[in-house]
C-alpha cells in the first residue's frame, strides 16, 4: 500500500516556518521537524527550498486574483460596494490561507527569481484593478479623493497589507466584522477626502523651535 502523501502539512509547516524565521533563514530541517520527517523526505516533493516557497504562495495568491476579476466583472454594483466586498475578500483570504498569504506580502517582492515573475505580475494587476476601482468611484461622485486614484489606492492595500504584523484569524463571522469595520475607515476617507485636504491645507504650520 502506497504511503500518505505529507504534502499538506509540509506546506502548513513550510508557511509557518518561512513566517516564523523568514525565507532567508528558514531551513527545510526545520520544516521537517515541524511535521516530523527528515529534511530528505521533502525532497521527494520539492526540489529547493525556493521552489517550496513558490508552492506556499500560489494558492492565496491565485485565489485573491480569480477573486478580484469576479468582482471586475460584477458591474451591476456601486463602487463602494465592489470596495467593500474587496476588503471582505482581502481579509478571508488572509484567514483560509493564514499564514500562507503574509508569506506571501513578506517575501514575493523581494524574489527575483523568474520562477516567481508571474506573481509579480499579479501584484501589478491587482494594483492596477484597486487603483481602476477608486477612479471610478471619483468619475461617479461616489468618491472624493484627498489625492490621484494611484496614490489613494496604495494607501487602501498598504492600510490591508499591514495586518501581516497583527491579523489572527478569529473565524468567518469575526474576520468579516473586522472587513467591514476597516472599510468603514477607508470609506470615510474616500468619501470625504478632498473636503478632508482643503481643511489639513489651512491648518497652521507649527512654530519653529527657538534655540
Amino acid at each position: 500500500m502506497p504511503r500518505p502523501s505529507r504534502w499538506s502539512e509540509i506546506l502548513a509547516a513550510a508557511g509557518e516556518e518561512f513566517r516564523d524565521r523568514g525565507y532567508e533563514n528558514a531551513t527545510l530541517e526545520g520544516i521537517g521537524a515541524r511535521v516530523g520527517i527528515l529534511k530528505g523526505s521533502i525532497y521527494n516533493y520539492v526540489a529547493s527550498k525556493e521552489e517550496l516557497l513558490l508552492a506556499v504562495v500560489e494558492q492565496p495568491a491565485k485565489q485573491l486574483l480569480a477573486d478580484l476579476e469576479r468582482l471586475q466583472a460584477d458591474t451591476g454594483q456601486t463602487v463602494a460596494v465592489r470596495l467593500r466586498e474587496l476588503i471582505r475578500m482581502q481579509v478571508r483570504i488572509f484567514g483560509d490561507f493564514y499564514p500562507a498569504a503574509f508569506v506571501y506580502l513578506q517575501h514575493i517582492g523581494r524574489m527575483t527569481a523568474p520562477l516567481f515573475a508571474e506573481f509579480r505580475e499579479m501584484d501589478a494587476r491587482y494594483m492596477a484593478a484597486i487603483e481602476a476601482l477608486v477612479a471610478e468611484g471619483a468619475r461617479t461622485g461616489e468618491f472624493s479623493l484627498a489625492g490621484s486614484p494611484r496614490t489613494v489606492a496604495r494607501a487602501v492595500v498598504g492600510m490591508l497589507d499591514w495586518m501581516q504584523h497583527w491579523f489572527v484569524p478569529r473565524g468567518p463571522e469575526e474576520d468579516r466584522e473586522l472587513a467591514d469595520q476597516l472599510f468603514a475607515f477607508a470609506l470615510g476617507g474616500l468619501v470625504s477626502g478632498g473636503g478632508m485636504r482643503g481643511i489639513a491645507r489651512s491648518l497652521p504650520e507649527p512654530r519653529p523651535e527657538s534655540r
